[in-house]
């Protein structure tokens, strides 16, 4: 079933209807090469079916659903390869924003505080395996270091493709231990502190091979949410 949040304030509806769509598909409660009922999800949605086949249209152009004229409407299948390109784009970004973090990011701002607060809320949620809100620190784990290193349109760039990726790390999630990624975030901040870019620019990229690590698992735990 799927899960709605409120629809924000002065939020147009088709804005409304891709934003609850999105973090469906990418929690899976839309599962990969499931198919959308229209009728049943614009009643649930509360909006009429204009806007919602113009968010289908934007899903669609991003490759998160694909329309089958005369047949229906499906939540796309998981396409390895463009998850990898999106992971290597990550990659070199965030090994970047790394080494920036140990230049910009001080105690005195408040910036490194932010991060750590984030960091010690992973661990309570990990101990109490919600996946979902590992998930949500994560997101903002790296947001906090595109913003704090004066880079949001990086971020913006990043979370326009942000999906497909996000929907394999929810899975990792369900088949490897988060622990793994809550480390990670740790030693990268500690890297951080000791102003220590290199070591920074190491953990970020290693931080990012971690779902090339995971695919195996992933697809043996999943293998009908893959494309052939």
């Amino acid at each position: 079933m799927i899960t709605i949040s409120e629809r924000r304030e002065h939020e147009s509806a088709k804005s409304f209807v891709l934003r609850v769509l999105i973090d469906n598909i990418i929690n899976t409660r839309l599962e990969p090469g499931e198919k959308l009922n229209e009728p049943e999800l614009c009643e649930q949605l509360g909006v009429s079916r204009t806007p919602f086949r113009e968010a289908e249209l934007e899903l669609a152009q991003r490759r998160l659903i694909e329309i089958r004229p005369k047949i229906g409407t499906y939540v796309s299948l998981i396409d390895a390869e463009l998850v990898e390109e999106v992971r290597h784009l990550r990659a070199v970004l965030e090994a970047e924003i790394a080494r920036m973090a140990c230049e910009k990011l001080t105690p005195a701002r408040g910036g490194i505080d932010q991060l750590w607060e984030n960091v010690a809320l992973w661990r309570m949620y990990i101990e109490r395996a919600q996946e979902e809100k590992i998930f949500e620190l994560d997101k903002g784990f790296h947001r906090l270091l595109y913003v704090q290193c004066g880079c949001p349109y990086w971020y913006d760039l990043v979370e326009n493709l942000a999906p497909h990726f996000d929907r394999t790390t929810i899975l990792s999630f369900r088949c490897r231990p988060a622990k793994t990624i809550y480390e990670d975030h740790v030693s990268l901040l500690k890297a951080i502190e000791q102003k220590d870019a290199a070591a920074a620019h190491r953990i970020a990229g290693q931080h990012m091979q971690r779902y090339t690590e995971n695919l195996s698992a992933i697809r043996e735990a999943f293998p009908h949410y893959f494309k052939a």
